[in-house]
């Protein structure tokens, strides 16, 4: 199984949504969150890290694993990583990596993207609303 880290980026109750580029060979235009395969001898928390840096130009600060999610139908455990940075409004993406992003709540994106629009681990959170509720208030 692989393990992937998805950079939850928190700027108060908002959380930076990011749509896949098109030309992305798995889930392309899907809306996820920033994330990034761990590489070997490297943690969760250090992917976080690396991800932002390469696909967000920015430096994250992890504050917690929110939840680990096992893919078991692509062979992948999500690790959801909620990260701040000191300069929200500083994002360069990487547009062959990601094609644009939108700050917002949870409950805003779940409201605007359907299951078919988004990846495996945000349908997963929108199954089980208790993971994110009591941390993004």
């Amino acid at each position: 199984m692989k393990h992937h880290a998805a950079i939850i980026l928190r700027d108060g109750n908002k959380v930076l949504f990011a749509q896949r580029a098109a030309t992305k060979k798995s889930l392309p235009n899907i809306w996820a969150f920033p994330s990034g395969t761990m590489e070997e001898n490297e943690s969760a928390e250090m992917t976080a890290v690396r991800e932002a840096k390469e696909e967000l130009e920015i430096t994250v600060t992890v504050e917690k694993n929110l939840s680990t999610v096992e893919l078991s139908q692509l062979g992948v455990a999500l690790h959801l990583m909620v990260c701040t940075t000191d300069t929200p409004t500083q994002i360069n993406l990487d547009q062959e990596e990601i094609q644009k992003t939108s700050w917002m709540t949870f409950e805003e994106f779940f409201k605007t993207f359907t299951d078919e629009q988004v990846g495996h681990g945000l349908i997963y959170l929108r199954k089980h609303p208790e993971i994110w509720k009591a941390h993004f208030r």
